[in-house]
C-alpha cells in the first residue's frame, strides 16, 4: 500500500510564508527606488547644498571634498568651519569650536568635532595640513 506524500499547510506556516514574501517585495521596492543607499558628494554643489541643510545659511567660500564622497569639510567668509558626514542616507554637519582638533595623517584630515556626540571624521582631501592648521586655529 503506497505512502501518500501530501503536505499539510498549517496557519503558522501560511504566516510565515506570507511575511516572508511581503519582507521580500518590500525589500525589492526599496532596492528598485534605490532607497537607504549612502550618500555621496559628487561636486561642489552637492557640498553646498548638505552645508546648508546642516547649518541654514552657511555659505561656504571654500571646501574640500573627501575624494569617495564620504564627506567634506568647508569654510565661510566669517571663517566658520563645517564638517560633513554621513549619517544614515543624509549628511549630518557640525561647526567646530576652539573645543575641536585635527591633523594630517598620510594625506588624511583626522577631525575631531569635540562633540562626543558627533564624534570624529577622517577624510582624504588635497591641502589637509591647511584645514588642520585653521581647525586648530578656530577660536570660541
Amino acid at each position: 500500500m503506497p505512502i501518500g506524500k501530501t503536505m499539510i499547510l498549517t496557519p503558522e506556516l501560511l504566516q510565515f510564508v506570507g511575511s516572508l514574501v511581503a519582507i521580500l517585495a518590500l525589500a525589492g521596492l526599496a532596492y528598485a527606488l534605490k532607497l537607504g543607499g549612502a550618500p555621496r558628494l559628487a561636486d561642489e554643489d552637492d557640498a553646498r547644498a548638505a552645508a546648508n541643510e546642516a547649518v541654514d545659511g552657511f555659505a561656504a567660500v571654500t571646501l574640500a571634498i573627501d575624494k569617495s564622497g564620504n564627506g567634506a569639510i568647508l569654510r565661510d567668509a566669517a571663517g566658520q568651519v563645517l564638517i560633513l558626514k554621513p549619517h544614515g542616507n543624509k549628511f549630518a554637519g557640525r561647526l567646530l569650536t576652539a573645543n575641536s582638533f585635527a591633523q594630517a595623517s598620510e594625506g588624511a584630515l583626522v577631525i575631531d568635532s569635540g562633540e562626543r556626540r558627533y564624534g570624529s571624521a577622517v577624510l582624504e582631501i588635497d591641502a589637509p595640513q591647511t584645514w588642520a592648521e585653521a581647525i586648530n586655529r578656530l577660536e570660541k
